[in-house]
C-alpha cells in the first residue's frame, strides 16, 4: 500500500541521499520508516493483499512499517489467531500493548467476533428452580375394622334334677354290672356330682335340705373318683357357706 500523497521520498540511487519531509508523519512512523531505509528497503508497508482484501481493511491496520515482518498489536493478534481476529478486542488488545488504539478502528475486520466473556462478566446462573413437591396423596383410610361380634349366647339350660337322677340311675346300673371297669365308675362319679350340683342350684328345693342332698352326692362322687372337679369344687362352695355362718357342716 502507498505512503500518504504528502509524503515525499526522494531517493537518489548514486549517492545515496534521502529527502524525507515528515511535516504530516507522526515519530512512530518516521522511526519506522528511518529504519527499513537504513536496512536498504525502499518497498512500501505492505501486507499480504489476500489479507487485506478478507478483512476489508488497509495494510496499515497491522503494519505500522514498509515490511510486513513489522506488526502492530493487532497483527500480533492476528497472526497468533490463525490469521483471524475472532474474539477481537481492539481498547483491549491496545492496552495490554501499552498503545493508544491504532487507526481504521472501524468499521471493524470482517472475522472479528465478540471477544468471549470472562468468568466475571458472566451473569450469575441463576439456580435450577426445584419444582414445587406436590403433597404425598394420602391413601385413603380405611375405616376401622368392627370387631366380630360375639353371638349372643343362647340361655344356658341348667340341668334339672329329674333329668341328672335319671342319668344318674343309667350309670349306676352300667357300674354295677362292671364293677372292675374304671370307666363305668368315672361315669357314676360324674352322674353323682352333676346331680349334686343341680340340687345345690334348684331353688324350688329349701336351703336346709338342698345343701345336704347336694352335699351328699358330692361326697358319693369323691368316694368313686377323688379327682373329680366339678364334685371338689362344689362341696368347697358349700363348706364355706356354713363356715362362714359359724354352723356346723352336715354330714353326708
Amino acid at each position: 500500500m502507498p505512503l500518504p500523497s504528502k509524503e515525499v521520498i526522494s531517493l537518489h540511487q548514486s549517492s545515496r541521499r534521502i529527502s524525507v519531509p515528515v511535516f504530516a508523519a507522526s515519530a512512530l512512523s518516521v522511526a519506522v520508516l528511518v529504519s527499513a531505509l537504513a536496512s536498504g528497503s525502499t518497498r512500501p508497508a505492505v501486507a499480504y493483499p489476500d489479507y487485506a482484501k478478507k478483512e476489508g481493511k488497509p495494510c496499515t491496520y497491522c503494519h505500522p512499517g514498509p515490511t510486513k515482518k513489522v506488526r502492530n498489536y493487532r497483527g500480533i493478534y492476528y497472526k497468533a489467531h490463525s490469521n483471524s481476529f475472532a474474539g477481537f478486542d481492539d481498547a483491549a488488545e491496545a492496552k495490554k500493548a501499552g498503545v493508544e488504539v491504532g487507526p481504521d478502528a472501524t468499521p471493524p475486520p470482517a472475522s472479528q467476533t465478540p471477544p468471549a466473556a470472562t468468568d466475571a462478566e458472566k451473569p450469575a446462573e441463576k439456580p435450577a428452580e426445584k419444582p414445587a413437591e406436590t403433597p404425598a396423596e394420602k391413601p385413603a383410610e380405611q375405616p376401622a375394622e368392627k370387631p366380630a361380634e360375639k353371638p349372643a349366647d343362647p340361655a344356658v339350660k341348667q340341668p334339672t334334677v329329674a333329668e341328672m337322677t335319671a342319668k344318674l340311675k343309667t350309670a349306676e346300673a352300667t357300674y354295677k354290672a362292671k364293677p372292675k371297669d374304671a370307666t363305668a365308675k368315672k361315669a357314676a362319679a360324674a352322674a353323682h356330682a352333676n346331680l349334686g350340683h343341680a340340687v345345690m342350684l334348684d331353688e324350688k328345693i329349701a336351703p336346709r335340705e338342698r345343701y345336704p342332698q347336694a352335699l351328699k352326692h358330692f361326697n358319693h362322687a369323691l368316694k368313686l373318683d377323688p379327682t373329680n372337679k366339678t364334685a371338689i369344687e362344689d362341696k368347697k362352695a358349700i363348706v364355706d357357706v356354713y363356715k362362714s355362718m359359724g354352723r356346723p357342716v352336715p354330714k353326708g
